[in-house]
C-alpha cells in the first residue's frame, strides 16, 4: 500500500518547516506531498514556493478546511491518504507503523494516529468516541501519556489534525474523493466522515505506534467552560460555522430508533452551547436563519448514506 500525505495550510509558515522536514523524513517515504495553502498571508506561500519535493496548491482564497482538504486528496493517487494540519510533526517511525497495521488489517477504513501535544508527554487525541450529547470527545484529551494503557483497536471517529483515509475502504460511500463534506467549511468535518463511516460498516481504529505532536491544542484544558470560552473567542464567522456544523452533524445522523433517548441531554447542551454562541452576536442567527439550503442539503445527503 503506497501512502501520500495532505497538508492543509492557512497563515502557518511558523510551523512548515518543521512539518515538512518531519514528512521528507519518513522511511518508507510518501509517494507525494500535497500542501494546500488557504489563501495565507503570512509568507507561507513565497515558502511554499521554494521548497522542493512537494506539491504546492496555492489557493488565492480561504475555501475552508474540508474543500482543501478534498482538493489535496484528488491531487495524490495513493491508496492511503495522511490528511493533517500544518501545526502537527511526525515521529520518525510514522509511516512504517501505518504500512504494517494497513497490512494487517486491510478493511480499515480511517486510521487515528496517536496524537500528543508538542510536550511530547500530554496526549490530545487518540481517537474521537462521543459523549451523553452526541457531542465528539476526544479520547484521552489533557491526560498523561505515562498513565494511560493505550491499545490499537476501535474507536468511533478521528481527530482531523492527522488522519488516515484507505480509499478502497469507502467505494461506494465517497464519489469525486470528496470525503470531507465541503458544507462544513471547517469544524466537525472529522467527526462528520467518522460517523459515516460507522454508519456504512467501515472499520475506524485507533494505532498508538503512529505518533504525531500537535500544537493547537498545546493551551487548552478541558472543561465545559473552558471549550465555551474558547469558543467565545472565536470571531463570530467561525461561531456561526460551529454552531451550523453541530445542526448539519444532527441532520445527517441523528436517528430516533438509535438515540431518542438521549435527546434531553442533546437539547440541554445545546442550548447552553449553541445559546451562547447566537446570543452573544445578532449576526450568527441571522446567517443561520439564511442556512435553510444547508440544512435541506444535509437531509438530502442523510438519506445517500449507504447502511452497513
Amino acid at each position: 500500500m503506497d501512502i501520500s500525505a495532505v497538508v492543509i495550510s492557512y497563515n502557518s509558515l511558523t510551523f512548515l518547516a518543521e512539518n515538512l522536514d518531519s514528512l521528507q523524513a519518513q522511511n518508507p517515504p510518501f509517494s507525494s506531498i500535497v500542501i494546500v495553502d488557504n489563501g495565507s498571508t503570512d509568507g507561507s506561500a513565497r515558502f511554499l514556493q521554494k521548497r522542493s519535493g512537494i506539491d504546492a496548491c496555492l489557493l488565492d482564497k480561504n475555501i475552508g478546511y474540508a474543500a482543501a482538504a478534498n482538493l489535496g486528496i484528488a491531487r495524490s493517487r495513493a491508496q492511503l491518504v495522511l490528511v493533517a494540519n500544518a501545526d502537527i510533526v511526525l515521529d520518525g517511525g510514522f509511516t512504517r507503523a501505518v504500512h504494517d497495521y494497513m497490512e494487517r488489517n486491510p478493511d480499515t477504513g480511517l486510521l487515528s494516529p496517536l496524537i500528543l501535544r508538542f510536550d511530547g508527554v500530554t496526549v490530545d487525541s487518540a481517537g474521537q468516541q462521543y459523549s451523553w450529547s452526541l457531542h465528539p470527545r476526544e479520547r484521552g484529551y489533557g491526560k498523561p501519556l505515562a498513565k494511560m494503557a493505550l491499545e490499537a483497536g476501535p474507536v468511533f471517529s478521528v481527530c482531523g489534525a492527522a488522519t488516515v483515509i484507505n480509499r478502497n475502504a469507502f467505494d461506494g460511500v465517497v464519489c469525486d474523493d470528496r470525503f470531507y463534506d465541503e458544507d462544513f467549511f471547517m469544524f466537525w468535518e472529522d467527526f462528520d466522515l467518522g460517523w459515516t463511516a460507522a454508519e456504512a460498516g467501515i472499520p475506524v481504529r485507533f494505532l498508538p505506534q503512529a505518533r504525531v505532536r500537535h500544537f493547537r491544542s498545546a493551551t487548552l484544558k478541558a472543561g465545559l467552560r473552558r471549550r465555551i470560552a474558547l469558543s467565545l473567542a472565536r470571531p463570530p464567522r467561525l461561531r456561526y460555522h460551529l454552531v451550523k456544523n453541530r445542526l448539519l452533524t444532527l441532520i445527517k445522523h441523528f436517528r430516533w430508533r438509535r438515540h431518542w433517548f438521549r435527546l434531553p441531554a442533546i437539547l440541554l447542551r445545546d442550548f447552553c452551547w449553541g445559546g451562547v454562541l447566537t446570543i452573544t452576536n445578532p449576526r450568527i442567527i441571522i446567517w443561520l436563519l439564511g442556512s435553510g439550503p444547508l440544512f435541506r442539503r444535509a437531509w438530502r445527503k442523510r438519506k445517500k448514506i449507504p447502511r452497513g
